[in-house]
């Protein structure tokens, strides 16, 4: 082992040892099922869907399905670069009800560069609730329309996600990322957990350097059995597990000391730099 990579590996036992302490949790990669709502999307969608022919695969989405994706709208007259819209269902709230999360990738370029903005919409038996920027009633959840822009940073999670299930509390752990050609990699590399936040109405960031933590042992179960992600009908179960990828991890650790602008949020693994 090269000494650059001893040293994250170094560093990486160092961050996970107090693991072990957390205690009270009962992880799995077995997610409940959730209720389906009665109306599959929400009305913004299925009226795009009945009215625009480029929403048609809405429509024709199975309802089995809990990963539903198509094109948006065009980036630029003529670019043929649209933005990809993707729906991931989940119980995000933990009330046993299904959820979708959105998320809306703009291309920034033909080589692949992206950027995005997630929206989230609980079910409930009253329909459709939308958690995320505010944009023009019918206009899709996507960089460009109503207040996006100003705030991004809110509602901006990870491109996909992977649960993993709390069965001792009834409490689902999300797995996001954004990964290499997105614009986001660089600010915010590696892993990260959400939970819902029932006071914030909102999804939020937990820690996983904190030592001891929830954050911290959902991570470890993460890096060791994977975690369960939204899948297609015809997906086999075995192939919709999550598995853990250390070029992510170590992508993050390798940034994490470098400046102040690109230092991590966790003061937990910014400590380890300046000792």
């Amino acid at each position: 082992m090269n000494r650059p990579m001893r040293s994250l590996h170094l560093l990486l036992l160092a961050l996970l040892a107090p693991v072990a302490a957390a205690q009270g949790l009962r992880l799995t990669t077995q997610i409940p099922d959730c209720r389906l709502p009665v109306k599959p999307f929400p009305e913004k969608y299925a009226k795009l869907a009945r009215t625009n022919k480029v929403y048609a695969w809405i429509r024709k989405a199975p309802p089995a399905d809990a990963v539903v994706s198509g094109k948006s709208g065009e980036r630029a007259d003529g670019s043929e670069m649209y933005v990809w819209l993707t729906f991931y269902r989940a119980d995000l709230d933990n009330d046993g009800e299904c959820d979708w999360y959105l998320n809306a990738a703009t291309p920034l370029s033909t080589g692949g560069d992206r950027d995005s903005i997630n929206t989230v919409y609980l079910g409930s038996k009253r329909g459709w609730i939308r958690v995320g920027a505010p944009v023009p009633a019918d206009k899709p959840d996507e960089l460009g329309f109503g207040r996006t822009e100003a705030e991004q940073a809110r509602y901006l999670f990870g491109e996909d996600i992977s649960v993993i299930h709390d069965a001792a509390s009834n409490t689902n752990y999300f797995i996001t990322a954004f990964y290499s050609r997105h614009d986001s990699y660089y600010a915010m590399p590696g892993y990260r957990i959400m939970v819902w936040d029932g006071n914030r109405r909102n999804l939020r960031l937990l820690d996983k350097w904190e030592p001891a933590s929830r954050a911290a042992e959902v991570y470890a179960f993460f890096r060791e059995h994977g975690a369960r992600r939204p899948a297609r009908k015809a997906e086999k179960p075995e192939d919709t597990l999550e598995r853990f990828d250390p070029e992510t991890e170590a992508y993050e650790l390798s940034q994490a000391c470098e400046s102040a602008e690109t230092s991590p949020l966790s003061r937990h693994l910014l400590a380890h730099c300046k000792r």
